[in-house]
């Protein structure tokens, strides 16, 4: 056999070697993708079952998109603050939907409060939880209790963020996105990062409670529109609203509830039911659910129980035949008409 023969035969056989490590190669990534979630390595959080951690390294590779100030007793409660990725970012304001694979993370904190020369103030101090949530537009896991609704829900142990400790997300996580459930599940208009394609999810309820000191006055505040532009809610725009109410009441709820005090029907009488207990109107039977719900009737709780009547209240009878409204804006403009029956 010649020199150049050998040498070809050579060539040949690391070849082959070559073709069997890059096979071998293939079939260990091809392994680790399985064992990342069904081949899915969507999301380097996610185990192959579906089983969520907390990102070892955070806060590197994460942004700050916003906090919440949850009001309680003569303060404020608690903090959250708001993380999410920097593409997760910059995907949300070029589309206004969070990707495959998205990170939210939100740390709860308490806080003190003390006075100062402007009045008191709080801050935050230790964390009491976290919560994350990854966005999963295929709908891997469907047999794990901590996905569904296009994602997946968790929260941890503050003092130890490697014990994941929510079991199902409907009973643990995702209660408190009730309220904006068409919105993706997100509070998207609180995190000013987002962008105006966030802003657009703003509910007309909220703006009553938009307000700005100036000096020792308290103003309405601008607020953002629909369209991403400035606008401010006055006495004529809550008269109008009020009016909106009244006709989304009357082909809404009207075949069930009157707006006359002492008139009850299939359900009761809503005159005044702003600043009412659930449950309590005399001359009404209601469901032993509502009677014995402690639920004090205002613009918040009628906005959850408007959205989602079955679970704001379990067991009550409305949620068994009637689903509830959609539409926020409805909500609000029903519960501003509900306002101003007294």
């Amino acid at each position: 056999m010649g020199r150049s023969a050998v040498k070809r035969k050579h060539l040949t056989w690391l070849g082959g070697m070559g073709a069997l490590a890059l096979i071998a190669a293939l079939s260990t990534y091809s392994e680790a993708s399985d064992a990342k979630g069904g081949g899915d390595t969507f999301s380097t959080l996610v185990g192959p079952a579906g089983e969520i951690s907390y990102p070892k390294d955070f806060p590197n590779g994460f942004t700050f998109i916003g906090t919440w100030a949850v009001a309680g007793g003569d303060g404020v409660a608690d903090v959250h603050s708001v993380y999410t990725r920097p593409q997760d970012v910059a995907a949300f304001r070029q589309s206004g939907k969070w990707p495959d694979g998205a990170v939210i993370i939100k740390e709860v904190s308490a806080t003190i409060g003390a006075s100062h020369t402007t009045g008191k103030a709080f801050w935050a101090s230790e964390t009491t939880t976290w919560f994350l949530m990854i966005k999963d537009t295929q709908g891997r896991f469907k047999s794990n209790p901590l996905w569904g609704d296009g994602w997946g829900w968790a929260q941890f142990d503050p003092k130890n963020t490697s014990r994941q400790i929510a079991t199902n997300y409907k009973s643990d996580c995702q209660q408190c996105h009730v309220p904006v459930r068409n919105n993706d599940w997100i509070y998207t208009y609180a995190y000013p990062a987002l962008g105006g394609l966030g802003q657009k999810a703003i509910p007309v309820s909220a703006m009553p409670a938009l307000q700005t000191e100036v000096g020792h006055r308290v103003e309405n505040a601008p607020v953002m529109n629909v369209a991403g532009g400035m606008a401010a809610l006055t006495p004529a725009m809550a008269q109008a609203r009020a009016a909106q109410g009244k006709v989304a009441f009357e082909a809404t709820c009207s075949g069930c509830h009157s707006a006359v005090v002492g008139e009850n029907g299939t359900g009761p009488s809503l005159y005044g039911v702003v600043g009412r207990k659930a449950g309590s109107l005399e001359g009404y039977s209601f469901s032993p659910a509502m009677s014995a719900s402690t639920v004090q009737w205002s613009r918040g709780t009628l906005e959850m129980h408007l959205a989602d009547t079955k679970n704001f209240i379990p067991g009550n009878r409305m949620g068994k035949f009637f689903p509830g409204v959609d539409d926020s804006a409805t909500r609000s403009d029903i519960i501003s008409y509900l306002e101003g029956l007294k």
